[in-house]
């Protein structure tokens, strides 16, 4: 009798051990495949420097997407040469969200200049953009949704991911 309450109280743990080795290796999953998305994000805007270094209209440093609580932007496909910066960094932008909202359950993405993005006092990413100016570091945010968490509170983001960009440079 007692080998039996010890044999079913080792299977329990054997168990609760697989359950938690599994939810790890699917967070590693969504970890992997968001920062390939942000990777991904970095080089279309290092691709297309003339919408970065425009402070006021780039679509890249307005992104603020969330699923579920707005859709997909659409834009024209971008696919001929006579694209302005402005309508292919509108069809990337598109296509990346698009991208981003089926890869990573409740997908949200914010893009902007931050200075800040590590909250000391939450030990954790924030969602706010902190920039003291145009050379604040341009930075990706990206989150989802766990399956373990509480789905009342708000998670942080998961990544962030400064995209490189050279400082002080002519692009015109």
């Amino acid at each position: 009798m007692v080998s039996l309450l010890v044999l079913s109280a080792g299977m329990v743990a054997a168990l609760n051990l697989q359950r938690v080795s599994m939810q790890t290796s699917e967070q590693t999953n969504y970890f992997r495949t968001a920062l390939m998305a942000a990777a991904e994000l970095s080089d279309k805007m290092l691709g297309n420097p003339q919408q970065i270094n425009n402070e006021v209209s780039s679509p890249f440093l307005h992104i603020n997407y969330q699923a579920g609580s707005e859709q997909i932007p659409s834009a024209t496909p971008c696919t001929e040469l006579h694209c302005s910066p402005t309508q292919l960094a509108e069809a990337d932008i598109a296509e990346w969200i698009e991208r981003i909202s089926a890869i990573l359950p409740g997908a949200r993405a914010v893009v902007c200049r931050d200075d800040q993005p590590w909250d000391a006092q939450k030990n954790s990413l924030t969602w706010d953009c902190h920039p003291s100016g145009d050379h604040s570091a341009i930075i990706i945010k990206l989150g989802w949704i766990e399956k373990s968490a509480p789905t009342d509170t708000p998670s942080p983001p998961q990544l962030a991911l400064a995209v490189g960009i050279p400082v002080n440079t002519d692009y015109h």
